[in-house]
């Protein structure tokens, strides 16, 4: 059986694809970072998930990532420089660490608009950094292609519940919906 590791976050898109992995009968091993995030309610539901399929976690605590409204409610944008390529770099070494080949995290169309670490040309660019790093650890988005409404369906279909994951970019504990990760959930689950 393959194995992967898994960048999950606890939203809606890593939270799917950890059981679309399963129910290819991919093994999968989840990695969850703690980088000084405003909305700490997802590591909740991405450990929530781990316990539920009795998957191994690690999760990497880490200095907090300026510039964005995600660590600081001051900073404009949401835009957390470079986060997924320090998340990757990370999941790289831990993958050689365990003796695992593939990492995988849930980036989506919808994401790639805002978020240029969620675009088909970042994979394909940090996987030749890997390569020329001499790193043989592929990185792979399943979802890259897919928007977040399409995902939404493949929840539905999986019997994932949206409920038992966490969007809001605000820190609380519910929901603001008002923040772009509320209004795209929102909108994928019409």
């Amino acid at each position: 059986m393959k194995t992967m590791i898994l960048l999950l976050s606890g939203g809606l898109d890593s939270v799917v694809l950890l059981y679309e992995l399963i129910n290819q009968g991919i093994s999968v091993r989840a990695l969850l970072f703690s980088y000084g995030q405003r909305h700490r309610r997802e590591l909740f539901w991405a450990s929530y998930h781990c316990e539920r399929v009795k998957i191994t976690r690690k999760t990497f605590e880490i200095p907090t990532l300026p510039g964005s409204s995600l660590t600081d409610v001051d900073a404009p944008g949401v835009v957390v420089p470079n986060r997924n390529a320090i998340f990757l770099s990370l999941a790289a070494n831990y993958a050689v660490q365990v003796g695992e080949t593939t990492v995988a995290y849930g980036a989506n169309k919808d994401d790639g608009k805002v978020f240029a670490d969620c675009r088909p040309a970042f994979v394909a660019a940090f996987n030749e950094l890997l390569d020329a790093a001499g790193v043989e650890v592929e990185i792979v988005a399943p979802f890259i292609t897919k928007t977040k409404r399409e995902i939404a369906e493949r929840a539905k279909i999986l019997g994932v519940s949206p409920e038992e994951s966490w969007s809001c970019y605000a820190g609380g504990n519910e929901p603001c919906g008002e923040c772009l990760a509320c209004q795209q959930r929102a909108a994928a689950l019409k």
